[in-house]
């Protein structure tokens, strides 16, 4: 029986593994009644050519029955002999039940080399598992079906033969072929309702297979999340990971941070610090951004190394929200950006060169921007 605990679909990884350990939805009784169909294709297609050298086969042996010596490298000849021949003979059989074993397996589930299934495994020797397996479920619908099988076939049988033995009794004392032609018809006549019967009862078994193959790798929800945490790892790691990562930046930024030319501020709970240079930059950088402890923290060290700390709530809050850390300020921004490293390099007398070199910069962007928005502008109107 299957555990009413798990009631939830299998995974496709859980899938994966199972086939992997070779357990795939397979139906014996469906390769087996294939393989008597096919073999009986098989044999209607080439019975003639079988006869002939089979009868061959025959002349040869009865009528070199004198001419034969019988010592050992007579014996070993002839004996190679016959075994070639009857190889010729059975070599369409052959090759068609192995060409129809494969095909059904493979219409089945598919390609599969699964070597765990080869593995040993000792708990398959325990007494208990052997118990366990006599008394199961399967072996129980097994045997029902063995029975049902038995059942079937042999009233399809008899529903065959009977109503033709009469026949074929008051043929035995005619000529000989026609005998044979007569029995011959009956035989194929069974093997074919027999074949078409075991078919049907084939294809009742590989839906059943499937079904008990799907209730077998059904899951329970303990194991689904289970399984989620471990593809995606545990989730006190990954926490601790993005810390660490966090950490890194936060120290990659304070150690840029020294380098910005100003720190914008809301004042209270944001802080920005951008970089511009002129020319090396084709627009400002983000180096750092803060809230609240962060943000007390950037305008600390900019204190600390002499960078403006100016307030301007909109462009302080524009800049936090809308550009990451290393990334350059959009051309939205050019315009109050401009303004305010225009007032930081006009404050600085040693810096009027860059002031005049970033502002002017700065100023063609934020034109070009104005222009760009102008343009469209015209054309919607």
């Amino acid at each position: 029986m299957a555990d009413p605990g798990k009631s939830e679909a299998p995974t496709p990884k859980r899938r994966e593994e199972a086939r992997e350990r070779g357990q795939v939805a397979r139906s014996t009784e469906l390769a087996s009644a294939l393989s008597l169909l096919g073999l009986l294709v098989v044999l209607e297609m080439s019975g003639t050519y079988m006869m002939a050298e089979i009868t061959k086969i025959a002349r040869y042996a009865w009528g070199g029955l004198g001419t034969f010596a019988f010592d050992d490298t007579e014996v070993r000849r002839q004996t190679l002999t016959f075994f070639l021949e009857m190889l010729l003979v059975a070599g369409p059989m052959l090759l068609g039940a192995l060409v129809i074993g494969v095909a059904s397996n493979v219409m089945q589930f598919g390609f599969l080399f699964a070597p765990d299934a080869l593995a040993l495994r000792w708990e398959n020797l325990s007494p208990a598992r052997g118990f366990e397996r006599i008394f199961s479920r399967r072996t129980a619908v097994e045997v029902l079906k063995s029975f049902l099988k038995i059942g079937v076939i042999g009233t399809v049988a008899w529903s065959c033969v009977s109503g033709k033995v009469p026949k074929l009794m008051t043929l035995m004392d005619t000529n000989l072929a026609v005998f044979f032609s007569a029995v011959a018809g009956t035989a194929a006549t069974l093997v074919l309702r027999v074949g078409l019967v075991t078919l049907a009862l084939a294809l009742l078994d590989f839906f059943y297979q499937r079904w008990e193959y799907e209730e077998s790798l059904k899951m329970s929800k303990q194991e689904i999340k289970d399984e989620r945490r471990q593809m995606e790892g545990d989730p006190l790691i990954k926490a601790r990971i993005r810390r660490l990562q966090q950490e890194a930046a936060r120290r990659r930024m304070f150690a840029e941070l020294p380098n910005a030319d100003v720190v914008i501020t809301n004042p209270t709970h944001l802080a920005v610090a951008l970089k511009y240079d002129g020319a090396s930059m084709d627009a400002p950088v983000v180096l750092a951004k803060g809230a609240r402890l962060m943000a007390a923290r950037i305008k600390a060290v900019a204190r600390e190394h002499g960078i403006p700390v100016m307030e301007n709530k909109p462009l302080a809050r524009a800049l936090y929200r809308s550009v990451p850390v290393g990334a350059a300020v959009p051309n939205a921004l050019f315009g109050a950006i401009a303004e305010v490293l225009a007032y930081v390099y006009q404050a600085r007398g040693t810096l009027e060169a860059k002031a005049r070199q970033n502002e002017e910069r700065i100023a063609r962007k934020a034109w070009s921007r104005r222009m760009d928005g102008g343009s469209e502008g015209a054309g919607a109107d």
